[in-house]
């Protein structure tokens, strides 16, 4: 029982991120949420555009069988259809979402202080949550990863490209966003936007030229 739902929650990760980003962002206002749940769904949609033209030109990546199907497929997929594993799809966003969490929390270490002083408390904080941010994003990163492609849904050349995919998508996102402060659109933390001046916490924050 506790194998089949460690297996579960292992399978649907991507499924679980992009939901939970969007729910809970829309319901509780973190615009920075609903941005990642929507760059997860374009990596989606791109590795599936992919998959398409490996399978089409080149005859690369299905896996027939309904079993495939049922095991692997993180969407609803017709059995008679087949899984397509080039670029993995589960990988492709799974990297994505892990990458731009690693990439923000990366920000927030290494973020100068205007204070001058790198030793005062919100300082010293903030660069703690962000090293406890890499560290635990490396870790979720194999302990997906390794047990993934130890199953029968993955193979090597799936597993390059999706994360390729995905750690290049999360890299091109969270620039995109951080086009309008870094602080701000692509801050999933949200350590960053309470470290700017009160009176941008009850007012609209802009993209707008310096």
């Amino acid at each position: 029982m506790l194998v089949e739902m460690l297996s579960g929650v292992m399978r649907y990760f991507p499924n679980t991120m992009v939901v939970a980003l969007f729910v809970v962002g829309i319901t509780t206002g973190k615009l920075a949420w609903v941005l990642v749940a929507i760059g997860g769904v374009l990596i989606a949609m791109a590795a599936l555009t992919v998959q398409y033209f490996m399978k089409k030109a080149f005859g690369i990546g299905p896996m027939p069988g309904l079993a495939a199907i049922e095991a692997c497929s993180l969407l609803p997929i017709i059995k008679t259809e087949e899984y397509a594993a080039v670029p993995s799809a589960w990988t492709s966003m799974t990297a994505f979402f892990i990458s731009f969490i690693f990439m923000n929390a990366y920000h927030i270490y290494t973020a100068k202080t205007k204070h001058g002083n790198k030793n005062i408390t919100p300082v010293q904080q903030r660069k703690g949550i962000g090293l406890i941010s890499m560290f635990a994003a490396v870790i979720l990163f194999f302990f997906l990863i390794i047990p993934r492609y130890w199953t029968s849904c993955e193979n090597i050349m799936g597993l390059i490209l999706g994360l390729t995919l995905g750690i290049g998508g999360a890299v091109f996102w969270w620039y995109l966003l951080s086009a309008c402060g870094a602080d701000v659109y692509p801050d999933i933390h949200g350590v960053m936007i309470g470290l700017r001046p009160a009176n941008l916490h009850d007012n609209p924050v802009a993209c707008m030229k310096k």
